[in-house]
This record gives structure tokens, C-alpha cells and sequence, in this order.
């Protein structure tokens, strides 16, 4: 198996699926939410994605493989107060949202975007931008070859966008949850809303952009996103 680790918003499902529709690959998930078991072989997937740090993995093996999928911070963590406002916690303050996910307290919002960039950067095999993942899907998987055995790529069924938004996939659509349709096509809408970068400059306000760099530009600079960009 190879983890498939990021922070949450930052192209994980939209990897999963590829993976699934143009390689053939079936993958699982390891976390601690409540609401949805895990599988109870999950480790005997090839692929298993997960949000958690790499020392709260189990299998705790440091000899286990890993891809890290990496967002620009402000961009995921937009993202993650709209799916808090949205699909978590329906009715919640999005600015409210995003300024809890901006601080990140305690342990929460899986100990903040750059701590969980910083460990997962260090465990890594290979890294891939977000940026990059929707660009070329299938040239990002292909790296994964120098970590696990891939088939050769039906580029025929590589998904659109707009396929994520209204076909039934097995992750992300709330087929994997038992959901009816029109609970599927509702999660769907909500779960992929717009699948670019940038979208912070409309929906961050100037205090939370500069709290935001206050707090985590020393990795974003690291990563090579700039502060205007």
C-alpha cells in the first residue's frame, strides 16, 4: 500500500478517482471521524488516503511509501470553510469557519495547513501541487511509479470537472455512504465547487490574508507561493 496524505481541500478525491476510472485502482481511507467506518481491510489497499498527520497513521511504518497533495493555503482553507458551512457543520459562519481554520486551535482543522504540510513534507516520496493535479491529472499519477506498480492509463476515461459535479463516482458523490440521489447530487454540488486556484482573492478578506501570512507564509514561501500572487 502507498499513502495517499493531504490537507483536506487540497485534490485528494479528485486523485482517488482518476486513479480509479483511467488506472483501475480501488483505494481507501484511514481517519477518525465518527459518522463513517473504516474499512476493515483498508490496509490491504493499494492506495489509502488520509488527512491525519504521519504519526497518527496506523500502520505507523515509516517504510510505507507516500504522495503528498499540496494547495496553496489560503485557496484550501477557503475551501474547507465552505465544506464546514456547507456539508459539516450546515448553517455555520463561512468567515467564522475560515478564521477557526486560519488559527487552528489545539489540535484542531488536523493541527493547521502548514503544520501538516511541514510533517508530510519531511515523509514524502513524491510531492504534487494541487496546481498540477488539474492541469494534468494523468502526468501527476504517472509519478507515482517510482513508488507502486501502475497500469498503462486509459486516457479515454480521464473525468471532467463538470463529470465530478454530475456523474456518480465511488468517492465523493455519496455512493460509498448508501446516500439516495438527490442527497448524492446535492453532495456532489457542495463537495466539488470550483476546482481552481485563486478563488481566495474574492472570498478571504484583507485582515484574514494578512493573519493567514502572519501564521503560515513562511511555508507558502517555502513552496514558492507568493504573498500577490
Amino acid at each position: 500500500m502507498i499513502w495517499l496524505a493531504s490537507y483536506p481541500r487540497s485534490g485528494n478525491t479528485f486523485m482517488r478517482i482518476v486513479l480509479h476510472e483511467v488506472y483501475g485502482i480501488k483505494s481507501s481511507t484511514y481517519h477518525r471521524e465518527t459518522r463513517y467506518p473504516l474499512d476493515e481491510n483498508y490496509d490491504k489497499y493499494p492506495v489509502v488516503k488520509t488527512h491525519l498527520l504521519p504519526h497518527q497513521l496506523v500502520p505507523d511504518d515509516p517504510g510505507i511509501p507516500a504522495v503528498y497533495l499540496v494547495r496553496d493555503g489560503r485557496d484550501a482553507l477557503v475551501s474547507m470553510a465552505h465544506h464546514r458551512s456547507d456539508l459539516i457543520e450546515p448553517g455555520t459562519d463561512f468567515i467564522q469557519n475560515l478564521r477557526e481554520a486560519i488559527i487552528a486551535p489545539g489540535d484542531s482543522y488536523f493541527s493547521g495547513w502548514s503544520l501538516n504540510v511541514r510533517h508530510w513534507l519531511r515523509r514524502a516520496d513524491v510531492v504534487i501541487k494541487f496546481e498540477e493535479l488539474i492541469r494534468d491529472p494523468i502526468e501527476c499519477c504517472e509519478r507515482l511509479r517510482t513508488i507502486m506498480d501502475l497500469p498503462e492509463p486509459d486516457h479515454s476515461r480521464l473525468p471532467t470537472f463538470q463529470d465530478l459535479k454530475t456523474k456518480d463516482y465511488p468517492y465523493g458523490s455519496g455512493v460509498e455512504h448508501g446516500f439516495d440521489e438527490k442527497k448524492r447530487l446535492e453532495l456532489r454540488r457542495k463537495f466539488f465547487r470550483k476546482g481552481k486556484r485563486g478563488g481566495w482573492r474574492e472570498e478571504m478578506p484583507p485582515e484574514l490574508q494578512d493573519l493567514f501570512w502572519d501564521l503560515h507564509g513562511d511555508v507558502m514561501e517555502m513552496l514558492g507561493y507568493k504573498r500577490e500572487e
